[in-house]
C-alpha cells in the first residue's frame, strides 16, 4: 500500500503498543487521513507484550512505502536494533526509499505527519522529524539560543531539502545570509521563495485577534511562514503557533519580516502581508491624568447596588496518573467542550478566533501532552502549568495592548479547567440589576454580562484594551478598569462610576448621587430610546424605508428587536459553524436558530444558508487551499459540493422556523441553475420531515444574495427562480472592482459608493420591480450614512445593517425627499469614482 495521495508515509516503532497507538492518533488529529501511518509496536499476540519484532516492522514499511518513500521513527535500544534489522528483510527498492530518524517519536510524529501531509518530500519530512523538539526546548530556554527566538521546525526542513536537493546552491546561500537560507523551499520540481518587511500599523501591534487570523490564512496556503520582528530582533517564529507569534512582542511600529518558502510562497507572503497591515481599529480610551480615577474602559453612566462575580474554578490538584495516555485523551476531550463552552459565550465575535487558536496551540496542547506523558501527571495540572508559561509570556511583553492578552490565555486554561474538574462559568448573585465588581473580567465573562442585568462594570485590574473591554464597549455597558486602589475586594453596599471619565464612587453620599442621576439624565436625552423606533423611517414625501437588522447570534437577535429593528435582514448561520472543531449535528442548529427566531417572534426572519470557504474556514469539511479562496469553492458552491450538510441545514431551518416568518436566502449565487439545485434540496428537506411527521415551517420564500456581477446582470433571469433579491455590497464591491476587501492599498477603491457598484445596483432594483421582486441590500453599504442614501435614491427600501448603525443612517435620511434622493443618485452614477459619488450627497446636505 502506498503513501496517501502520493505522500510520504509514517512508520511508528515503539516497544509498547499502546504508545504507538496514541501517538498516531495525536497525530491524525493534525492531518486526518491525509497520510499513511503504521503502528509496528510491542510483541507477542496483538502487541501485548513489551518488545519489538522486526519482521512486523518490515510489514508495516513495505505498507506505506510508496513512491514518495517513508519515514521510520523509534522510542529506545531495542526499537532501532529492530528497525534496522528490518531494512535487511524489505525489497532493496523499497529500502532506499525509507529513512530511520532519531527524531522523538511523539513530537516527531506529529511534526512529520503534518509535514507530510503537505506534500513535503522524503528529506523534509526526515528533517521535520529530527527537529521536533527545536520548539519545545527553545520556549523552555534548554536551547542554546535565546528563548524568545522560537526557532520554526519547518525552517530547518526546508533547509535540509535545499542541501538535499542542490548543496552548492544551499552552500552559498547560507554563505551569504543564513536566515535566508532557512527560508528557501526545495520541492520537486521548482523552488521558492518570498520575503517581505512591514511595520505594523496596529495600535495594538500583533494582538491575538490579528495574530489568530493570520494562522488561519496561513494554513491555506502550500508555504511554510515565518515571522520576524526586526525591530525588536526577536524570531524568526512559526505562523502556527499564537505564543510564538506573541513571544516577538510586535509593537505598533515594529518592521516584521515575513518569509514564505513553498509553492504558493508568493501568494501567502501577499496575503498574510495584506493582512498585518489592514487599517486599525479605533483607538480605545486612555486613563485621564488624575490619579484618583481608574482607567475609563466603556462610555456610560451607572449607579445602583453593588456585587461581585463569582468563579467556581476547582483547585487543581498536583497528582499523577496510571495511564497517561488515557488521561491524554481526556485532555483532548476537556479541549472539545472549552470549545464548546467558549464559542456558546464568544459565538458571532471575532475574539472568539484568538481563544479556538489557543486551544489548538501546540505550544500549550502539545507541552501539556508531552507533559502528561513524561511526568504522568493528571491533565488538570498538565494544562495548567503549560497556561502559565503561556501567560508568562504575554506578562512580561512591554506593550500594554499585548500584556492585555494574558486574561485571554487565563480565560481559556478556566474553560479547560471546568470540563476537566467540574465546576461553572462565573455567574453573578441573584437580584436587580446591580454594577458588577470583578478581577481581571475575562472575555467570555463580558460575553455572558446581560446588559439588562448589569449596569455597569468595575475592574479591579484589567485595562481598556482587553477583550473584555472591547465586549462591555459593543454591549454598551458602562465600565473602568485598574480599579484596585479606588474599590476593595470586599465590603460596600452601592457603586457609581462614569466609564467616560473613569470616575468611581463607593457608597456615594446623596449629593454624589444627584449628580449621577443628572449625567444618566442627560445621557438619556442625547439617545434615542428603543422603544421610539418602529423600525420605519418616513422621508419627507412620505415614502418608508424600513431598517431591518444583520444578525449572527442570539445576543445581537435581542439588541436589534429592542433597537426597534423591522425584522431581521440577514441571518448569519456560518456562526453555528465556524467557532466548532466538529460539524453541529441538525437538532442542535434547529435548537440554536429557534433562541435566535424566538426574539423575533411575529417579525421576519432572513436565514442565509452556509457562507463558508473563502475566509471563512470549516476545520472538519477539510477543504482544499486554494490559490484564489475568495473565487473559489465558497457560499452556495460549497453546500451543493456537500449536499448532506445543506440538506441538514435546510431540515432544521425548517423545524425551528415552526411558528415563524422565516425565508431562506442563498449566498454567493452566480447562476440560475445554483438557485434550482437548492430549491431542489429544499423541497427535499420538505419531504423528509413531511415523511417521518416532524412539524415545520412550509411553504418557505427563497431568495438570492447578489453579490457576483453576473447575478446583478442577470437578474431579470433569476428573478424567475428567486422570490426576492438581498444586494451584498461588501462581495458585490469586491467582485466588480477586482479590489480585495481589506487590502491597505486598495481602501479608496473598494468603495460601494463606485459609480459601477451603484449601477449595477440599479439594476438589480430596475429588475426586481419588474417582476414584483423585493430588493434589499444587507452589506455593510446599507448602514454607512454616506452610501444609504444613494441606495435609497436607487429605489432601495429596506436596508439591513447592524443594529447600532440606525441612528447614523436615520440622520442622513432626515429631512430628505425620495425625489431629491433620485436627483443625488442619478448624480452619483454620473461621476468617475467613489469619492465624486459621496461628495454628491454631502453637498446636497450642505445649508444654502
Amino acid at each position: 500500500m502506498s503513501g496517501a495521495a502520493g505522500r510520504v508515509g509514517l512508520v511508528l516503532v515503539s516497544h509498547s503498543r499502546v504508545l504507538a497507538e496514541a501517538t498516531e492518533a495525536l497525530a491524525r488529529q493534525m492531518t486526518g487521513e491525509a497520510v499513511t501511518i503504521a503502528c509496528a509496536a510491542g510483541a507477542g499476540d496483538g502487541g501485548a507484550e513489551l518488545g519489538t519484532d522486526a519482521t512486523a516492522i518490515a510489514a508495516a514499511i513495505e505498507r506505506v512505502c510508496g513512491p514518495a518513500g517513508a519515514v521510520v521513527l523509534m522510542d529506545i535500544g531495542g526499537a532501532i536494533l529492530s528497525a534496522e534489522t528490518a531494512l535487511e528483510l524489505i525489497d532493496p527498492a523499497i529500502a532506499a526509499r525509507t529513512r530511520l530518524t532519531g527524531g522523538p517519536i511523539v513530537e516527531g510524529a506529529v511534526a512529520a505527519a503534518v509535514r507530510a501531509a503537505a506534500g513535503g518530500t522524503l528529506d523534509q519530512v526526515t528533517a521535520e522529524a529530527r527537529q521536533a523538539l527545536v520548539p519545545k526546548a527553545e520556549q523552555l530556554g534548554e536551547a542554546e539560543r535565546p528563548a524568545s527566538a522560537v526557532v520554526a521546525a519547518t525552517d530547518a526542513a526546508a533547509a535540509a531539502a535545499v542541501a538535499a536537493t542542490d548543496a552548492a546552491a544551499a552552500a552559498a546561500v547560507a554563505a551569504t545570509d543564513a536566515a535566508a537560507a532557512a527560508a528557501v523551499a526545495a520541492t520537486d520540481a521548482v523552488a521558492l521563495a518570498a520575503t517581505v518587511e512591514l511595520a505594523i500599523a496596529d495600535p495594538g501591534g500583533l494582538h491575538a485577534r490579528p495574530a489568530a487570523r493570520l494562522i488561519t490564512r496561513a494554513v491555506a496556503f502550500d508555504a511554510a511562514i515565518t515571522l520576524e520582528n526586526v525591530t525588536a530582533a526577536r524570531g524568526p517564529v512559526p505562523a502556527s503557533s499564537l505564543i510564538a507569534l506573541a513571544s516577538l512582542g510586535a509593537r505598533r511600529g515594529d518592521v516584521l519580516r515575513l518569509r514564505g518558502t513553498g509553492r504558493q510562497a508568493v501568494e501567502a507572503v501577499e496575503a498574510l502581508a495584506a493582512l498585518l497591515q489592514r487599517d486599525a481599529p479605533p483607538a480605545a480610551p486612555t486613563a485621564p491624568p488624575a490619579s484618583c480615577h481608574a482607567i475609563p474602559v466603556a462610555p456610560g453612566v451607572a449607579l445602583g447596588p453593588m456585587v461581585r462575580l463569582v468563579r467556581s474554578i476547582p483547585e487543581v490538584p498536583e497528582t499523577t496518573v496510571d495511564d497517561p495516555a488515557a488521561e491524554a485523551e481526556r485532555l483532548r476531550r476537556a479541549l472539545d467542550l472549552a470549545a464548546q463552552d467558549l464559542g456558546s459565550a464568544l459565538r458571532g465575535t471575532d475574539i472568539l478566533d484568538a481563544h479556538q487558536a489557543l486551544l489548538c496551540d501546540p505550544a500549550l496542547v502539545d507541552e501539556a501532552i508531552s507533559r502528561i506523558e513524561r511526568e504522568r501527571c493528571n491533565a488538570a495540572w498538565a494544562f495548567r502549568q503549560a497556561i502559565d508559561a503561556a501567560a508568562a509570556i504575554y506578562r512580561q511583553l512591554d506593550d500594554p495592548y499585548l500584556r492585555a492578552r494574558e486574561a485571554d490565555v487565563h480565560d481559556v486554561g478556566d474553560a479547560v479547567v471546568r470540563a476537566l474538574l467540574g465546576g461553572a462559568a462565573a455567574v453573578l448573585p441573584d437580584g436587580p440589576p446591580a454594577v458588577v465588581v470583578a478581577e481581571d473580567l475575562t472575555p467570555s465573562e463580558a460575553a455572558r454580562l446581560e446588559p439588562g442585568r448589569v449596569l455597569g462594570v468595575i475592574d479591579r485590574r484589567g485595562g481598556p484594551t482587553s477583550h473584555a473591554a472591547i465586549l462591555l464597549r459593543s454591549a454598551g455597558i458602562p465600565a473602568v478598569a485598574g480599579a484596585a486602589a479606588l474599590v476593595p475586594d470586599a465590603g460596600g453596599a452601592r457603586a457609581g462610576l462614569d466609564g467616560a471619565t473613569g470616575e468611581v464612587w463607593l457608597d456615594p453620599d446623596p449629593e454624589t448621587t444627584i449628580e449621577l442621576q443628572r449625567r444618566q439624565a442627560a445621557l438619556r436625552a442625547s439617545r434615542r430610546p428603543p422603544g421610539a423606533r418602529d423600525g420605519r423611517l418616513r422621508l419627507a414625501c412620505g415614502r418608508e424605508v424600513e431598517l431591518w437588522a444583520n444578525v449572527a447570534g442570539p445576543s445581537d437577535a435581542r439588541v436589534a428587536r429592542e433597537a426597534g429593528a423591522v425584522g431581521i435582514g440577514l441571518l448569519r448561520t456560518e456562526m453555528l459553524f465556524l467557532d466548532r472543531v466538529d460539524e453541529p449535528g441538525e437538532d442542535e442548529q434547529a435548537e440554536l436558530l429557534a433562541e435566535i427566531f424566538a426574539a423575533f417572534a411575529g417579525a421576519p426572519i432572513v436565514v442565509r444558508t452556509l457562507d463558508a470557504g473563502g475566509d471563512k474556514a470549516l476545520p472538519y469539511l477539510d477543504l482544499d487551499a486554494e490559490a484564489n479562496p475568495s473565487l473559489g469553492v465558497r457560499g452556495v458552491r460549497l453546500s451543493l459540493a456537500r449536499p448532506a450538510l445543506l440538506e441538514a441545514q435546510l431540515r432544521a431551518i425548517l423545524v425551528a422556523g415552526r411558528g415563524h416568518d422565516i425565508r431562506v436566502l442563498i449566498p454567493m449565487v452566480s447562476t440560475a441553475a445554483e438557485v434550482s439545485a437548492v430549491r431542489a434540496a429544499l423541497e427535499r428537506a420538505h419531504e423528509a420531515l413531511a415523511a417521518t411527521g416532524a412539524a415545520h415551517r412550509w411553504p418557505v420564500a427563497t431568495g438570492i444574495m447578489v453579490e457576483v456581477p453576473s447575478a446583478a446582470l442577470m437578474a431579470e433571469r433569476l428573478a424567475r427562480q428567486a422570490d426576492f433579491f438581498s444586494i451584498g455590497t461588501n462581495d458585490l464591491t469586491q467582485h466588480t472592482l477586482a479590489a480585495e476587501r481589506g487590502h491597505p492599498r486598495l481602501h479608496a477603491l473598494a468603495d460601494p459608493a463606485h459609480p459601477a457598484v451603484l449601477r449595477l445596483v440599479r439594476a438589480v432594483v430596475e429588475a426586481g420591480h419588474a417582476a414584483k421582486r423585493p430588493v434589499s441590500v444587507c452589506g455593510e453599504a446599507a448602514g454607512d450614512p454616506g452610501v444609504a442614501p444613494l441606495l435609497v435614491g436607487l429605489g432601495i427600501t429596506r436596508l439591513s445593517m447592524c443594529a447600532s448603525a440606525f441612528d447614523a443612517v436615520e440622520d442622513a435620511l432626515a429631512g430628505a425627499s425620495f425625489a431629491d434622493l433620485a436627483t443625488i443618485a442619478e448624480e452619483a452614477l454620473a461621476v468617475d469614482d467613489a469619492a465624486a459619488a459621496r461628495a454628491t450627497h454631502a453637498a446636497a446636505r450642505r445649508p444654502g
